[in-house]
């Protein structure tokens, strides 16, 4: 099943990136690029399924097209159970009988079909009741299904779904995914506080006593808290809003700072997972669903210190009504502004992917328009350095969306050179603009492929040679570049910030790129993420080095301090690995926290990932692409919409600038030190997932009991 799974989406992977290597550089975005899932959601979250474990027959079954499709949890029109016989019959034998009020029924619907059918329930398998008749059915099949309430409550111990007519002849009937809705919840609408978890249907019910929220921040501090509602019954155009938070004295956090977002469901790896933190206004909730809420407190840097209360409220239509009081200490402890934090966070951009997705011009003043809530988020994280392109496809063909130069370049018939930094110039004041800096970090000297691009002067063919490193060719195609370019960094004060950029490229590439670059600008420097610590550089000044994290051990920390003391920059990074602790949509959610207190722990600079915005084709309905898994290629949705994995990365960055702050003032406690002291990464890929939680929960305390002494 695995290798089956793998190969489809390897298959996926190359069709995407051949298709988006075709795109041109500047050119209108590709029509065929930005089809998308017109549904709210893969699946919506339901709570116990008492289809776990049943027992499926049917009357017959076209090639393939199996029963099992029906209760696997995925809505996917390509995978459904065919009969090409009608009356069309599917049973469905409970493991255990269950008292049902409704169903949710899926029929085909990649193509315009109406399907008759009616429904029946059994308490043994022999005697059957109709509970719901839709044979004069006249509306076509769709994403969302339909919900098909019974007459009334049934006990059953089986169902039967019959399908009498479809508006194709001779194609027979179709079911693409089958649900029921229990009744033994406690009626109306119920919520819980809950922790900062990936929330499921085996997690979401539960004491419901556990209303109030309740947490401790520094001011100038994100403080999130997390929610589950759920019914019996449906809940139309379910919203949120929450009150000002109030202390003493007049004390207040306004209400716009404090912000509820629905959690909403993407396909990981094909199958759901609450990781979108949605920006509707409000949704329908389903009989027999569930919907986490997020909420994040951002507290005023000037905010008093001591106790404020809240209330958040959730609403649906007919007047119904949850409030979940919310308690928020706020200590005297304060963060510096995002732009101020030490911490080096590293995220590569990719401005043509959100472009395509848009539909929007690379580079228009609507795309400008689009990128920017983006990049001031990214740099609201303290972002500091701003990827730039100085090549076509610097990373081959690896992305759903090709990258191009910023800079393009012709080559004239006497062998002198002309390079256009319009672009160039217009996209780094634009992320200045934003916050993003002040590092400027150019791809690549050294491409995967060793493939470059110039236009012919004479023809205004597109030229690509492949040009080693370390060969006279390279030389010759980047010297005039490297003395032109550094040139024209300078007039725009530019130069010193400046980096040329490599990715994971071996000893000889990298000394022959960081020697081309010595030699004819100076002023440069040169950055890269890579497999092996920097003395296996011997001889190269990499100002800005980045280890992968499998590869950090004590030998590489001990190089990681002396390298500080020098002024030069040690990170670390994730990427597709290691499965445990990353970033992914499907990761549990304490995994980005302990990233940030690993830095903090461990001496590091700070964090790189390859991708903050490398979407797929239609990210907001499935995270994944390639053969890599779901959700490494972006942190950030479309809207834009932060992620669970984003606002908890951002936290454990907070958490690595309050160690940093609590060392500079010596009041860092023996409980805390013990804490970071099992910061290890060999430790964490062999823990589970609740041991890595009850780390990370027991330093994140360790850290606000060690700034509750400040003043």
């Amino acid at each position: 099943m695995q290798i089956t799974r793998n190969a489809d989406r390897a298959a996926r992977w190359m069709a995407a990136v051949m298709c988006a290597a075709a795109l041109s550089g500047r050119g209108e975005p590709t029509p065929a690029l930005n089809w998308r899932m017109d549904t709210y959601e893969p699946v919506p979250p339901r709570l116990a399924d008492p289809l776990d474990g049943a027992t499926l027959s049917v009357s017959g079954q076209w090639s393939d097209r199996g029963p099992h499709f029906v209760t696997d949890g995925k809505v996917d029109a390509n995978n459904h159970w065919a009969c090409e016989q009608l009356p069309a019959v599917l049973t469905v034998a409970l493991r255990e009988p269950a008292t049902l009020q409704a169903a949710r029924i899926w029929f085909y619907f990649g193509e315009p079909r109406v399907y008759a059918f009616f429904l029946e329930a059994s308490p043994d398998g022999k005697t059957w009741t109709r509970v719901a008749d839709w044979t004069r059915n006249d509306r076509p099949a769709t994403a969302e299904g339909f919900v098909v309430p019974f007459s009334q409550p049934v006990e059953a111990r089986a169902l039967r779904v019959t399908i009498t007519d479809s508006s194709v002849r001779g194609a027979g009937g179709h079911i693409v995914e089958f649900q029921v809705t229990p009744t033994d919840f406690a009626p109306g609408l119920r919520g819980r506080c809950v922790p900062l978890d990936r929330i499921t249907a085996a997690n979401a019910e539960g004491d419901e006593t556990q209303r109030c929220w309740r947490a401790s921040a520094w001011r100038n501090e994100r403080a999130h808290g997390q929610f589950v509602v759920w019914s019996s019954e449906p809940v139309p155009q379910l919203r949120l809003s929450c009150s000002a938070l109030r202390g003493a004295r007049g004390a207040e956090i306004p209400a716009a700072a404090a912000v509820p977002r629905f959690v909403r469901y993407v396909l990981a790896d094909k199958q759901p997972v609450g990781d979108i933190l949605d920006t509707a206004e409000r949704l329908d909730l389903p009989a027999g669903g569930y919907r986490p809420v997020w909420l994040t407190v951002t507290v005023p840097p000037r905010a008093k210190p001591g106790l404020y209360r809240g209330t958040l409220t959730v609403t649906g239509e007919g007047g119904r009504v949850l409030a979940f009081p919310l308690e928020l200490t706020v200590l005297a402890a304060r963060l510096p502004d995002p732009e101020d934090w030490a911490f080096f966070l590293d995220l590569w951009q990719h401005p043509w992917a959100v472009a395509r997705y848009h539909g929007v011009k690379p580079f228009s003043p609507e795309h400008y328009r689009v990128l920017e809530p983006i990049y001031r988020e990214l740099a609201g994280a303290g972002q500091k350095a701003l990827t730039v392109t100085i090549t076509d496809l610097p990373w081959n063909h690896q992305n759903f969306d090709a990258y191009h130069t910023m800079i393009p370049r012709v080559k004239h018939p006497d062998g002198t050179w002309s390079f256009d930094y319009a672009l160039f110039d217009a996209y780094v004041a634009f992320g200045r603009r934003c916050g993003i800096g002040p590092q400027i970090h150019c791809y690549t000297m050294a491409t995967w492929g060793n493939r470059v691009s110039y236009t012919d002067g004479a023809t205004g063919d597109t030229v690509r040679p492949v040009l080693k490193p370390g060969t006279p060719e390279h030389e010759a195609y980047w010297g005039p570049f490297l003395k032109d370019f550094q040139r024209h960094l300078a007039r725009k004060g530019w130069a010193d910030d400046t980096y040329i950029a490599m990715d994971e490229r071996g000893a000889d590439d990298t000394r022959a790129t960081a020697d081309c670059v010595k030699k004819y600008a100076p002023r440069l420097k040169v950055a890269m993420p890579g497999n092996h610590p920097p003395s296996h550089f011997k001889g190269i000044d990499l100002a800005n080095y980045c280890q992968f994290i499998s590869h950090v051990d004590h030998a590489f920390l001990q190089e990681a301090a002396q390298r500080r003391m020098q002024g030069k920059t040690t990170t670390f990074y994730v990427c597709c690995g290691p499965r445990r602790p990353n970033t992914f949509s499907a990761s549990p959610a304490a995994e980005p926290v302990w990233l940030g207190l690993y830095a903090a722990a461990n001496g590091l600079d700070g964090f790189l990932r390859w991708a903050f915005v490398n979407w797929p084709r239609d990210p907001l309905y499935d995270s994944s692409f390639g053969p890599w898994p779901a959700g490494d290629t972006f942190l950030l949705y479309p809207g834009p919409r932060a992620s669970v994995r984003w606002e908890l990365l951002r936290d454990g960055i907070e958490e690595a600038e309050k160690i940093r702050l609590l060392r500079a003032e010596k009041a860092v406690t023996p409980a805390l030190a013990d804490l970071l002291a099992q910061y290890d990464f060999k430790r964490a890929e062999k823990s589970d997932a609740a041991a890595l939680d009850a780390l990370v929960e027991r330093t994140r305390q360790a850290v606000q009991q060690a700034a509750a002494a400040l003043r």
